[in-house]
């Protein structure tokens, strides 16, 4: 984390040295990224600030929207399964298992009371002591005796990206899960079949109009735009460096994909992993 950073040349002379240190010790504890949404007709920053489109993606910590493309270079990505509060709970991450074998410390053998859409009484959820142990990632537990409804825990990607075009905004978070899952498992491949590390590639990352059991909603596309130049390399490596040890969170992690409830996706894509794609 001591590593001299460079900078950029719009930096005065006496800055342009580059960063030498970090603000005291950084750990994962410190560290958390800021995150990048796509708006929902029901995302709460629809309300909250001036000029804000559906579709257009919204930078949580600068409070800016960055419209409806970003162009994207790849830096790493983590799997886990997490079992999210329904849209509109305030509580976001109920449990998380970050190996999507065991929930994370202080996860395991607890007991969660929710309101879902469309279900008159609540229904509870127990952790268990796994994930296996407690069903919540399979078909039929989210609606306990619906065997048509969704995993209550869903797989989720949690993909750290930088955009050359935000250099000064660093990397930031984008979390795929639910029906946005069978998008970033279609990244993932694009990224694993070319000729160069994730860091050299770069994306434009776009939206798509959808329709689900909730009406209509907006998707993430992502769409391959050429290969990084020398310089956006050398900064993206330097980000992957810099965060492949370190298990990063998010200023705000509530989950803002369209759930689709009982509804069994039509596609198994959606909740299939790719076989042969390693983690980067």
């Amino acid at each position: 984390m001591n590593a001299v950073t460079k900078t950029d040349s719009s930096l005065p002379a006496h800055l342009q040295g580059g960063k030498s240190t970090s603000f005291g010790k950084v750990d994962a504890k410190d560290l958390i990224v800021p995150r990048v949404k796509l708006m929902q007709a029901t995302s709460p920053e629809m309300q909250t600030f001036d000029g804000i489109k559906i579709g257009d993606f919204f930078h949580n910590v600068l409070e800016e929207s960055w419209g409806q493309s970003v162009r994207i270079i790849p830096i790493m990505r983590r799997k886990e399964i997490v079992l999210w509060a329904p849209r509109g709970d305030e509580r976001g991450i109920l449990a998380r298992s970050r190996d999507c074998i065991h929930w994370d410390e202080g996860f395991a053998n607890l007991k969660f009371e929710v309101k879902l859409k469309g279900v008159k009484d609540p229904v509870t959820y127990e952790t268990k002591g796994n994930v296996a142990e407690s069903g919540l990632s399979e078909f039929g537990s989210a609606i306990p005796g619906d065997a048509k409804s969704r995993p209550a825990a869903s797989e989720t990607q949690r993909m750290l990206f930088a955009s050359p075009d935000h250099k000064d905004a660093g990397p930031f978070l984008v979390i795929n899960t639910r029906t946005s899952l069978a998008r970033a498992k279609g990244l993932i491949t694009k990224i694993e079949m070319r000729p160069v590390d994730p860091w050299g590639q770069v994306y434009v990352m776009g939206t798509s109009n959808e329709k689900g059991d909730e009406g209509d909603y907006k998707n993430y596309t992502y769409t391959a735009d050429g290969y990084a130049s020398e310089a956006d390399f050398n900064w993206a490596r330097d980000l992957y460096l810099r965060f492949k040890d370190l298990d990063f969170g998010a200023a705000d992690e509530h989950d803002d994909a369209s759930d689709p409830g009982a509804a069994k996706p039509k596609d198994d894509a959606a909740t299939r992993d790719v076989s042969g794609v390693k983690t980067f």
